[in-house]
């Protein structure tokens, strides 16, 4: 086994957890559906020299397996922002409460998308991959992936003005 390739495997582990976790929005679920994923990638690993990305690759198989489980569980995924949005050093009442408010808003408008946009805003903007790692995890081309994050964030944008202006 190639040592570069088993270290891409060790320093994927915690991205692949959050895309579970994001996608199933369960601790428990989300650890277990990452510890079948780490098990079926190393019983893969004399296969990880032919993937041409080994991340994106994992990536789709946590995908699928999410996707799985989703089907039988019938859960929405929705963004948690915990991870766009840093609490404030000091400990303020007033800051926080509006922070999980808007936390909250911006939740139910992600909960509004279609699954493949919330996927593709989350990929694109909590895991900060690139367009065409995006279109290999989801097996969509890059155009529809540029396309969706488009409509995403135009969508997110028209209602989240739409409701400042109340």
């Amino acid at each position: 086994m190639d040592a570069e390739l088993y270290k891409i495997f060790l320093s994927s582990q915690a991205k692949l957890y959050r895309f579970a976790f994001s996608l199933v929005k369960n601790v428990n679920d989300a650890e277990d559906i990452h510890q079948e994923t780490l098990m079926k990638i190393w019983q893969l690993r004399e296969e990880w020299i032919k993937w041409i990305n080994f991340e994106a690759y994992a990536m789709r198989i946590v995908r699928n397996a999410c996707l799985n489980f989703n089907k039988k569980k019938r859960n929405h995924l929705y963004l948690v922002l915990d991870e766009v949005i840093e609490k404030p050093s000091q400990n303020d009442t007033e800051t926080n409460i509006v922070l999980d408010d808007l936390k909250y808003r911006f939740n139910v408008l992600i909960g509004k998308l279609p699954e493949i946009q919330q996927n593709i805003l989350y990929l694109r903007e909590i895991e900060e991959l690139e367009y065409k790692e995006i279109a290999e995890i989801l097996d969509i081309s890059e155009s529809q992936v540029k396309v969706y994050l488009f409509r995403g964030r135009q969508f997110l944008k028209s209602k989240y003005q739409k409701n400042e202006t109340r």
